[in-house]
């Protein structure tokens, strides 16, 4: 009767080191698969919050409010001024902060400015402030420089939502009847609402821009019909 052969030292060797890169190539595997889990995770996250952002954007945009108001020198103006860059317009507060304030009626209004950030070159900010219209909405008047420094100036008024971006334009469309309108690139001194506003947000950092963003003001949604 034969004596069962054991593994020589060389097999038993040869074995481990065999072990040995298996275990190494799993392991790699593993880590390659968390690291682009994290990727993917963490671009989800940024594409979410760009959504929301261009969600809440649109709703308050589209409610946009087309009201006569008149600065110190007693020069009417429109309550929405935009310009390439940055835009200051008249709107409903959202519901989530009336819900905050027990004493403010369903219809208050609010100043809303919009405009990129770039104190820090490395990471600009798309931003969203905000601050009451006045005490007394009867009274439409309003000191306009003092509004629009107030609002540039850095710290002042808290952003109420913000997003990273590399670059900000603004374009306004009007209402034409006898040539194909045009988009302009700002709307000063207008005695109505844009017929369209587009908003468009560059990411150089994701190699990509944010889909364009075209909201139609609602005292206008009835009027946009077959101009594109």
């Amino acid at each position: 009767m034969k004596k069962p052969r054991g593994f020589t030292l060389l097999e038993l060797m040869v074995a481990l080191m065999l072990l040995t890169l298996l275990a190494g190539l799993i392991f790699s595997g593993f880590r390659l698969a968390s690291r682009t889990w994290e990727t993917v995770n963490t671009h989800s996250v940024t594409i979410s919050e760009g959504v929301q952002v261009q969600h809440f954007l649109r709703r308050q945009l589209e409610q946009a409010i087309s009201m006569d108001i008149w600065d110190p020198a007693d020069n009417q103006l429109l309550s929405f001024q935009g310009t390439e860059s940055e835009l200051i317009f008249l709107a409903p507060l959202p519901q989530q902060l009336l819900t905050s304030r027990p004493s403010a009626s369903v219809a208050q209004n609010a100043w809303f400015y919009l405009a990129l950030d770039e104190t820090d070159p490395q990471r600009p900010l798309l931003q969203l402030k905000t601050q009451p219209f006045g005490q007394n909405e009867n009274e439409q008047s309003v000191d306009w420089a003092l509004l629009q420094s107030d609002f540039r100036t850095q710290g002042l008024i808290a952003p109420l939502l913000t997003l990273s971006v590399d670059g900000l334009t603004l374009s306004y469309r009007a209402k034409e009847t006898d040539t194909p309108p045009d988009w302009q690139q700002e709307w000063l001194n207008e005695d109505r609402l844009p017929e369209l506003i587009l908003l468009q947000m560059e990411d150089d950092r994701e190699q990509g821009v944010w889909p364009a963003l075209m909201v139609t003001p609602r005292n206008n949604v009835y009027e946009t019909k077959d101009d594109f």
